[in-house]
């Protein structure tokens, strides 16, 4: 994987959360420190690291701008059957950003609460541990307006790779049975409306070459992911598939570490973020 963003992350300070900063962008999202048994998939450097090199002045993003207005929602539905947390989300985009809210929002967790955005699905294990955006924490019994998705730059102009908002208590519990740090109180699938943003994008294999030279896998004769090897550098791996680097940054929006070799990048636009990164523990 590149570096959460793709893969990108924020930190939560609370649960001693670790700040992971994209190679190919400026997303924000949260890497839990899990306590969950499974291992982590933190991998140690190693001397043979990929250049990561920067996008050439040439590399514009280019696309669809997804047009002001709400284009996401989510119906909160609290996870211990017994309504203790409802709500809807509301994603809007506007100006240079998007913003989130929540609506009609209530809750009997005490202490407080904290929102998360996942891309991965509700029945994920410890899925509030893992790569997602964090909103950091919330007052109960009240509506939230304003809260902050990023700028529009910050996911490559379309955040809908995120597929689940997630409701926790702050404090983290202690009798989780998966042995998740954050255990989720409510969850709702978010539902996208955005245009195509990238219309047209499609990676072709034209050879390997001097700095991508790795492994590329097809699914019908179509390049869906590439294998990093050592020596490679972006620019490289974008130019070897007919896409800018920036394109590469949108294909691939979770990563927490420098690229690596072994690492694989996604090249299928409809298998950006969660559906091309299995959980650390899936």
């Amino acid at each position: 994987m590149i570096e959460p963003t793709a893969i990108l992350g924020s930190a939560g300070g609370d649960l001693m959360l670790r700040l992971a900063t994209s190679v190919l962008g400026s997303i924000a999202l949260v890497l839990g420190l899990v306590a969950c048994s499974p291992p982590t998939t933190e991998t140690p450097p190693i001397d043979t690291a990929i250049q990561t090199d920067a996008p050439s002045a040439t590399d514009d993003a280019a696309g669809v701008i997804i047009p002001d207005g709400v284009i996401g929602t989510a119906e909160l539905t609290s996870t211990s059957g017994d309504n203790a947390i409802s709500g809807t989300v509301v994603v809007t985009a506007g100006g240079g950003g998007f913003d989130v809210a929540l609506e009609d929002f209530r809750s009997d967790v005490p202490g407080g609460v904290q929102l998360f955005f996942s891309p991965w699905s509700e029945t994920t294990t410890c899925l509030a541990d893992m790569y997602s955006f964090s909103f950091g924490n919330l007052s109960t019994d009240a509506d939230q307006p304003g809260l902050s998705l990023g700028d529009r730059d910050a996911a490559r102009g379309d955040p809908s790779y995120y597929l689940t908002a997630v409701i926790t208590a702050r404090a983290p519990g202690t009798t989780d049975p998966h042995g998740c740090v954050l255990t989720p109180r409510a969850v709702g699938t978010i539902t996208w409306d955005v245009p195509d943003t990238r219309p047209g994008l499609l990676a072709v294999d034209t050879g390997d070459r001097f700095g991508a030279d790795g492994a590329t896998a097809t699914a019908a004769g179509i390049p869906v992911s590439y294998q990093a090897v050592a020596g490679d550098t972006l620019n490289d791996i974008a130019d070897r598939f007919g896409i800018t680097v920036d394109d590469l940054g949108f294909l691939n929006p979770l990563t927490s570490r420098q690229l690596q070799p072994g690492d694989d990048l996604n090249l299928s636009v409809a298998l950006r973020g969660g559906a091309s990164v299995p959980p650390p523990w899936a």
